[in-house]
């Protein structure tokens, strides 16, 4: 299978570009993570580490990634961009909910691992012998969560396996996975419920997921009408992504319980846009 979250391009620029949509093109050339954008219709796992971690560093510096001043553009994507600050406290929601399911002698696995943040920012003073397994088709992903492992001195033994999700083949291997980003690039419906089914697989008989999805646009309740409507002009007309398969909690709860996962809690951001879910393998103990 291809990666899904980048590596692609606008296939025709055909007709005439609206004035506003030439702007925000012109804006995006201006920076690095724009130029990404524009280029790759996603981001990759450095990007979308630069975008989870911005409220813990970036806004401190407010430097932008090359070490100049941040732009108002590229500001107000990390400040202000509805669904980009969503993802930013899912983050924070699922760091939250993975923190205190950490014991001595686990087994965890991030897949799509990017740089692997979701694991790596984790406090493993009070574990022992803990090992962590960076799984991503992308292998360029999987040297930089190498490197984010070395840089942290993160005190755990880690692992990295350039794998599909979909072919995973293994089973009761580790006792949490989280995945953080996959199924929004997914539209269909029951290839998502065989991801989930080959996570399950994977998982011991008393293992945990922790996972997000993005919810429908009529769920969303933004900070800002304006900023929204900025989001959609930038997200459909200049940079097309492909990060927008939504999915409402009852879907959600339904594959998961379809590929033999049971929902044990969904926790919201404040935007309700992407939230985080707790669910355990179906017959486990009890969490």
């Amino acid at each position: 299978m291809d990666i899904l979250s980048h590596g692609h391009s606008i296939t025709s620029t055909a007709g005439e570009t609206p004035s506003n949509v030439a702007r925000l093109r012109a804006e995006l050339s201006e920076f690095e993570l724009g130029r990404y954008l524009l280029n790759n219709l996603g981001l990759n796992g450095q990007w979308t580490s630069y975008v989870l971690l911005y409220p813990e560093r970036g806004s401190q510096t407010r430097l932008s990634s090359d070490g100049s001043p941040l732009g108002d553009l590229e500001t107000w994507l990390l400040e202000r961009c509805p669904l980009l600050l969503a993802t930013q406290q899912r983050f924070s929601l699922m760091g939250g909910l993975t923190q205190p399911l950490l014991r001595s002698g686990m087994q965890l696995a991030s897949l799509p691992s990017g740089l692997m943040d979701d694991l790596l920012t984790l406090d493993y003073a009070a574990c022992h012998d803990v090992s962590l397994t960076a799984i991503d088709l992308d292998a360029k992903a999987l040297d930089a969560a190498l490197r984010n492992h070395s840089e942290r001195h993160t005190p755990v033994a880690m692992a990295c396996e350039q794998r599909d999700a979909w072919q995973l083949g293994c089973q009761g291997r580790w006792d949490l996975i989280t995945s953080n980003g996959l199924n929004i690039y997914v539209d269909d419906d029951q290839l998502c419920t065989a991801f989930y089914r080959q996570v399950a697989e994977a998982l011991r008989p008393e293992g945990v997921f922790i996972v997000s999805f993005i919810t429908p646009p009529d769920h969303w309740k933004p900070y800002s009408r304006a900023d929204l409507e900025q989001q959609r002009l930038l997200f459909q007309d200049v940079v097309p992504v492909r990060w927008m398969c939504h999915r409402d909690e009852t879907t959600t709860r339904a594959q998961l319980a379809e590929a033999g996962l049971e929902v044990i809690s969904v926790h919201y951001d404040e935007q309700r846009m992407f939230p985080a879910v707790l669910a355990r393998k179906h017959g486990s103990a009890l969490l």
